[in-house]
């Protein structure tokens, strides 16, 4: 892989990806966790590789992931659960664990914003 991801990048990891999770499917041993770590790095590859193609313009964006990515751009130190006025729109910050270890601990976090109710002009934040 070169240092910029191409297409082509995204296309190769996925059929890893695939492949991986059919490898784990196949599996008739006596070990539940066979094969989790190899699915979980592919996965992530996958995710990285997409992430960085719609940050370089390769792939589109949602209109969600536009607005977020705005969010974050105003809001860079929201912490879980703040609440903050965007565009006359209340959105509260929401992480979530995205990966989980064997063991059950967080491995990474999902971050995203919900919208809530319409700001009221009145009240200040």
């Amino acid at each position: 892989m070169t240092d910029a991801p191409t297409l082509a990048d995204l296309q190769a990891a996925q059929a890893e990806l695939d492949h991986q999770l059919d490898r784990q499917a196949r599996y008739d041993g006596n070990n539940p966790n066979k094969h989790v770590t190899d699915v979980r790095l592919a996965r992530e590859k996958v995710t990285a590789l997409t992430a960085a193609l719609k940050a370089a313009g390769l792939i589109p964006r949602t209109k969600q992931e536009i607005l977020e990515a705005r969010l974050d751009a105003t809001h860079p130190r929201a912490r879980h659960k703040d609440i903050v006025t965007f565009e006359n729109e209340r959105y509260q910050r929401w992480l979530e664990p995205a990966t989980r270890s064997l063991s059950g601990g967080v491995m990474t976090w999902s971050k995203t914003w919900k919208r809530m109710a319409k700001a009221d002009p009145k009240i200040e934040f």
